[in-house]
């Protein structure tokens, strides 16, 4: 019976030291409300941001809106591609392969995106000619 207790507590003390893997940057669904945790843009220092609801993403199945401080900015419609033509220099191969497109605005610059844990990272522009931007977002329970 010792044998036993000793055995089911080695059991529970390695269950509890597993620590859950939380990447998921194949996911593809951006639904939920994000807030912005940092900002980066060319050659200007990375901006971080306090939890003061400074700007928040909320998406649906196929609509999205931004607020920032508090006020919807602008709102509409998006869609995601499958797209590996991300090529940063500064990313390991395979990860930013999907792109968000906002309101079928194929011309503008593309915002690629990958989601890790809880963390919306978009990305777009060129890393390479100082001009590429990189934005960090956490999920937050609905507002």
């Amino acid at each position: 019976m010792k044998l036993f207790t000793v055995a089911i507590a080695a059991l529970l003390l390695l269950l509890s030291s597993c620590k859950k893997n939380e990447t998921n940057s194949n996911s593809t669904s951006v639904v939920g409300t994000w807030e912005i945790q940092s900002a980066q843009n060319g050659m200007m220092p990375t901006v971080y941001y306090s939890s003061a609801k400074d700007s928040i993403l909320k998406f649906a199945a196929m609509t999205y809106m931004i607020y920032s401080q508090g006020s919807l900015v602008k709102s509409g419609t998006y869609t995601i591609v499958n797209d590996s033509s991300f090529d940063a220099l500064v990313v390991p191969g395979g990860q930013f392969t999907h792109r968000i497109i906002y309101d079928g605005d194929t011309t503008s610059y593309k915002k690629f995106f990958q989601i890790t844990g809880k963390t919306l990272t978009i990305v777009s522009g060129v890393f390479a000619l100082d001009y590429g931007s990189e934005t960090r977002y956490e999920l937050v329970p609905d507002m």
